[in-house]
């Protein structure tokens, strides 16, 4: 019988795990995946982009903490991630760029590094960038919305890597350093957790088996709620967290020499682009997005809410034709967008790793460390600010409210 069972092999549960041994846990871990290989859902998904510029302390400290893992990943798991430090460009218009000015000391009093560029200064990070609008017939603007660029920041620190490869990484190095202590099991959906006397006691799988244990960590991501609904959780004592649809493509760069050294790039109406593997990985969160459990990818999307934006840009995007293109979910905490780092309010011995609402993949190593820490010390050491990400927030009214997401 394993002493505890982590549901979801995934990023989060990678970094749960190994985490979780590095800092002494003596007992047998199993961890539970559905699919038929780890890391195949939301964490080989994702954008794979890492950002230290958050507008709450707490988004800071952990992504900040998980960049340094990112870093020197390579020497301390002996994987390599593909991590590349090409940063983030954030563009604003006026009204909002007059409070992310206001706030840039406050990035450089928490240790994160953040330039203020000037918008004719942009083009020096993206060749072809156009802050104007002059380029633009009025009607087009009208049709899009768009502003003037007052200006932009850049985070020096920020970039991009591989989640996939942080995960095997954690599970792998997990398995080869504690071999006697871990065991991973493929192709094994959990249906619900037994629930015994206010504590829990193990799961049942959907084969029926049930498999008991003294522990429970739920890094399920979007799946995590339903999970915890079949286990019996009224819904007071549930997470608010759901499973919501974003869209990525993979299009050609357009013509423009030095484009593919550009940062990833947040432009007009949430676009975002960053250069991938010869080409640009494009995405944009749709505010209208229904909550479900779709991973298909609409071309459509990209034709209508994208790329014209694109257009309005940087003359050229128009060459940007669409290459392949995948759905995946993000676990989204409703309440206030971020995750819980927690054990249950009310299920001793249930501790839950999700909501992140899609900044996970980039706060994993973080999140791994201080769900160890809570579990084996009671509280986040390394990062104590993590404390306002517990579950309890929610039925005390204490929401974390971040304003910079894309």
């Amino acid at each position: 019988m394993p002493d505890a069972i982590i549901i979801g092999g995934g990023i989060i549960g990678g970094a749960s795990l190994y985490y979780l041994l590095e800092d002494g846990y003596d007992g047998k871990v199993l961890v539970l995946e559905k699919r038929d290989a780890l890391a195949q859902d939301a964490t080989s998904l994702s954008a794979g982009g890492f950002r230290n510029l958050w507008s709450t302390r707490v988004n800071m400290k952990l992504t900040t903490w998980s960049i340094e893992r990112f870093k020197n990943f390579q020497d301390e798991i002996g994987v390599a991630i593909g991590y590349e430090p090409i940063g983030y460009l954030f563009t604003y218009y006026s009204e909002p760029w007059k409070k992310v000015r206001e706030f840039i000391p406050v990035w450089n009093e928490n240790g994160v590094r953040a330039e203020e560029v000037k918008p004719e200064d942009i083009e020096r990070f993206v060749p072809g960038f156009r802050p104007g609008l002059d380029h633009l017939d009025p009607d087009i603007v009208e049709f899009l919305g768009i502003e003037e660029i007052a200006g932009a920041v850049f985070g020096p620190d920020c970039g991009a890597f591989n989640p996939t490869s942080v995960a095997t990484g954690y599970f792998e190095r997990s398995k080869e350093r504690y071999p006697e202590k871990v065991e991973i099991r493929l192709k094994s959906e959990v249906e619900k957790i037994v629930i015994e006397n206010g504590r829990a006691k193990g799961i049942v799988l959907t084969s029926g088996e049930k498999i008991e244990s003294e522990m429970v960590i739920l890094a399920a991501g979007a799946y995590s709620r339903d999970i915890l609904v079949r286990s019996g959780i009224p819904d007071e004592e549930n997470i608010p967290v759901y499973p919501v649809r974003r869209m990525l493509f993979i299009v050609n760069p357009p013509p423009i020499d030095g484009f593919m050294n550009i940062p990833m790039t947040i432009i007009d109406n949430g676009v975002y682009f960053r250069p991938e593997a010869g080409n640009l990985l494009v995405g944009r969160a749709n505010p209208d997005e229904p909550v479900g459990y779709n991973y298909d990818a609409d071309k459509n999307y990209y034709l209508d809410e994208m790329n014209p934006y694109m257009q309005a840009r940087i003359p050229g995007m128009e060459y940007c034709r669409i290459q392949s293109m995948w759905g995946g979910l993000y676990a989204v905490n409703m309440w206030d967008h971020n995750a819980i780092i927690s054990p249950h309010i009310s299920i001793e011995n249930l501790f839950i790793v999700t909501g992140f609402s899609g900044h996970g993949a980039m706060e994993a190593p973080a999140a791994g460390k201080s769900i160890a820490e809570i579990i084996l010390k009671g509280e986040p050491e390394t990062i104590p600010e993590v404390k306002e990400l517990s579950m309890s927030r929610i039925k005390e009214g204490k929401p974390v409210k971040e304003t910079i997401v894309i």
